[in-house]
């Protein structure tokens, strides 16, 4: 992992946000730009000051809001590790993350979980759902006031798709620097025989493709997907849940259907990774 977008609008309520990309991307030994998105304010045309030079001071002042913002949230932690500053004047903060992205080639994108007193409304979580229609890239979306900690145990909710296996792949390299067990889990309502050969299948294929050697593998009865899924993250002490976005499947779409995310957050106090 080479480079990490972690994206804020720099408010008190993302600090959290900030200082577990901070963290994160130290442990990965990757790059981190922070960026933050602004509307330029309206320009009376009376003023003495052409409009060009007008920008170029709003785009100073908001590079120095992000650099404060960094400092006193980080504090000492700030002059650790260098961080590359972006603010962008844009009305979208999707499409500018996305434009950063063709350009720096992140390995991942990290967002702070939708926030009602962000300073532009629901922060991330229409952004996730903007984001995973059209990047690449995975999406790391941290809630805030979560504490950093080591990775030890990621919970990988799989639906037996092969698109698992590259995804299990890319997360090798998250939890090797932890040394952090990978719980790769499915959750049935029916048919349990049918779900335990699925399951062994699945897990002969990913023995065979992955070579990390902290993996384990589970299949959870649950009448309903979703308190199914929050009870073995619950017993697991998980620090991480990790899923394939899906979106034409019978296994739940965490982060494209809107109604169920809204669910999640009053639930999952741990960051969310999604693999597009």
């Amino acid at each position: 992992m080479k480079r990490i977008i972690y994206a804020t609008d720099c408010s008190a309520n993302t600090s959290s946000a900030l200082c577990y990309a901070y963290r994160f991307s130290s442990i990965m030994k990757a790059d981190l730009h922070v960026i933050h998105v602004y509307d330029l304010p309206p320009i009376n045309f009376l003023t003495i000051h052409p409009k060009e030079i007008l920008k170029n001071r709003v785009l100073q002042e908001k590079k120095e809001m992000i650099k404060k913002y960094c400092e006193i949230h980080l504090k000492n932690e700030f002059r650790k590790k260098p961080i590359t500053i972006h603010a962008i004047e844009g009305d979208s903060i999707t499409d500018s993350i996305l434009n950063l992205s063709n350009i720096i080639l992140p390995d991942l994108v990290i967002l702070g979980m939708k926030d009602r007193y962000s300073t532009r409304g629901y922060f991330s979580n229409n952004i996730a759902n903007d984001l995973l229609n059209k990047i690449e890239i995975p999406l790391l979306i941290v809630p805030n006031g979560v504490g950093y900690n080591n990775l030890s145990t990621i919970v990988y909710a799989t639906d037996f798709e092969t698109q698992d296996i590259q995804s299990i792949k890319k997360l090798e390299e998250i939890a090797k620097p932890f040394s952090a067990l990978i719980e790769i889990i499915h959750v049935f309502e029916t048919d349990e025989d049918s779900t335990r050969e699925n399951m062994e299948k699945f897990k002969s294929l990913i023995l065979k493709n992955v070579s990390y050697p902290e993996i384990t593998f589970k299949i959870i009865a649950s009448g309903k997907i979703q308190s199914g899924l929050l009870s073995i993250l619950k017993r697991e002490n998980a620090n991480l849940l990790v899923m394939l976005e899906r979106k034409h499947n019978n296994f739940f779409n965490l982060l494209s259907d809107n109604d169920l995310v809204k669910k999640m957050e009053t639930s999952v106090s741990i960051p969310i990774l999604a693999y597009t």
